[in-house]
């Protein structure tokens, strides 16, 4: 079922509902070579000095940078091998997993190592390590854990402090998968009655505000700005 059309089964307004955060421990997936890994070469490589050196610094310092890019991606259900370097910082960007001001770093060190037959100088080198070791650094701290956990609430009246409904959102991994998990249910005792589930699988037009919402309220950075997002998503199914 639609998610739309089982919220209104259900009796509950994403668009209305009061959100918050209930914990979650999704990981990134294990690439073959780590962002980590890609980092220290390019620290390594930066201490022996010299211009081929500095070469191979800003070289591993991108892939670093590109290979944070596919892990956080590809951990989400998105094909991020196929996209195209711009494309995967849209979708960062689009997702609000990242401070603007870091993704325009990220950019403009990139910008700066496409030019593969310039010589980097040592500012640039020492430019793009830092860049991306506070790329892959943030990105680590946001997903250990990645709070995924979403609860919408409708509450029973106005100064009302328990919900009378409410809809539980968990990010899954099966099979290859990623999808949301959507559960209802009825306020009851002793135990809280289920009304019914569906799935909100990656790619869904809710799918990237509903990452973005998560990671809005775990940072507490642009609440207002991702439920707005979110409810723009939502009106729009």
């Amino acid at each position: 079922m639609d998610i739309k059309a089982f919220c209104a089964t259900h009796g509950i307004d994403l668009g209305k509902a009061a959100v918050s955060l209930q914990g979650g421990s999704f990981g990134l997936v294990e690439l073959n070579t780590s962002p980590i890994e890609f980092l220290l070469l390019a620290e390594d490589d930066f201490e022996r000095g010299g211009l081929s050196a500095l070469v191979n610094a800003t070289t591993n310092a991108k892939r670093a940078i590109v290979s944070q890019m596919d892990q956080i991606l590809i951990s989400l259900g998105i094909d991020s091998f196929r996209l195209p370097i711009p494309k995967k910082v849209e979708k960062l960007r689009a997702m609000g997993l990242l401070a603007p001001g870091l993704l325009r770093k990220v950019v403009k060190i990139r910008n700066i190592l496409e030019h593969e037959y310039l010589a980097p100088s040592l500012s640039q080198a020492e430019e793009a390590i830092d860049t991306a070791s506070l790329f892959v650094m943030s990105a680590r701290a946001l997903f250990i854990p990645f709070e995924d956990e979403l609860q919408f609430s409708l509450y029973e009246g106005v100064g009302s402090k328990s919900p009378g409904q409410y809809i539980l959102l968990g990010l899954n991994k099966a099979e290859g998968l990623v999808f949301y998990t959507v559960y209802a249910y009825e306020v009851a005792s002793p135990t809280d009655l289920r009304l019914g589930e569906c799935e909100i699988p990656s790619g869904h037009p809710l799918f990237d505000s509903m990452i973005k919402l998560s990671a809005a309220l775990m940072l507490r950075y642009k609440v207002d700005q991702a439920i707005k997002s979110f409810e723009k998503a939502y009106a729009a199914l």
